[in-house]
Formats: structure tokens, sequence, C-alpha cells
């Protein structure tokens, strides 16, 4: 049986990864992601569980996020191979994540990795920068009613006449 201290650094890398700057999506990198969308909702832990592709709160549950976890846990099986290990000797995956200080753009993250027999890898606490400015994670839908309801009254024309002008 290989040595698991072969597998310590590994949640380290898992954080690392999901760090950097090959983890982008659209507007942001993921600590960009994470901060926003955690700021907009007034979230100040969560946790990442890449094993089972969930967020907690679920209410940080977004595509930007989501999309990248399963090559997280693609991380730990090439590890755990290139270490001559079970495939499936890691059972659980998550990273908990505590937002900074009031008015600070960083994040502090821990990776855990459980193994079947139970034993808990941990890794080291990252304090992870913001680096892309503020950018609007969630629409509210109050304000996009109210943007519909400012179209109609700045304009003359009635729906019917609007929707005829859309065949002309």
């Amino acid at each position: 049986m290989p040595k698991i201290n072969r597998l310590k650094g590994l949640p380290n890398t898992i954080t690392q990864q999901f760090f950097s700057t090959t983890f982008y999506y659209s507007k942001g990198y993921m600590a960009d992601w994470v901060f926003n969308a955690a700021s907009e909702k007034n979230v100040s832990e969560l946790t990442i569980d890449f094993w089972n592709n969930t967020i907690t709160p679920n209410e940080l549950e977004i595509k930007p996020i989501l999309s990248q976890l399963p090559r997280l846990k693609e991380t730990v099986h090439k590890t755990l191979k290139s270490q001559n290990f079970e495939s499936d000797f890691i059972k659980k995956g998550f990273m908990v994540i505590k937002m900074g200080k009031t008015g600070y753009r960083y994040l502090y993250c821990k990776t855990i990795l459980i193994d079947k027999n139970g034993i808990e890898h941990i890794g080291k606490e990252y304090t992870e920068s913001v680096y892309e400015q503020n950018f609007k994670v969630f629409r509210t839908k109050k304000k996009y009613s109210e943007s519909i309801k400012d179209n109609f009254k700045t304009s003359n024309e009635s729906i019917l006449e609007r929707i005829k002008n859309l065949f002309r």
C-alpha cells in the first residue's frame, strides 16, 4: 500500500489550482466570482464541495463556479493514480472559504480531503486576493421589472403600435 504522506500536498494543490489564472470565466477569476457572489448575498463563509458539485449556501451555486469543479476532482484522481492509490481512496473533497475583513478584497481558503479510512487531509489556509473590479453576479428582479415599466412610460406609442413597427 502506498504511503499516505504522498498525498500531504494535494489539498494545497487543489486550492492553488482553483484560484489560479487557468480558472477564468467570462468576467473574472474564481476569487472574483466567489467574492462578488458572496458579497451580493451577504455571505461570510461558504463551502464548495467539489466532490459532489455543490456549494453551501446553495444560493451561491452559479455556473461560473460550478463549471470549474470537475477539474478539481480530476486532479485528485490523476494524483491518486500517479501515486499508486486506488481510484476511490478519497471519498470527499471540499473547500471552506471565508470572506476577508469588511472593506478588503481577499478570501481565506482551506481545502480538506477525506479518505476511505476517515482521515482528513487538511491543507494550509491560503489568503487569496480578488483581482478584477467589482461586477454584478446576480440581477435583481425588482430593477429589471422597473426598467421595463420605465420603457413603457417614456414612450408615447401604444403597445400595439410598437408591435406593428417591429414588422415594418
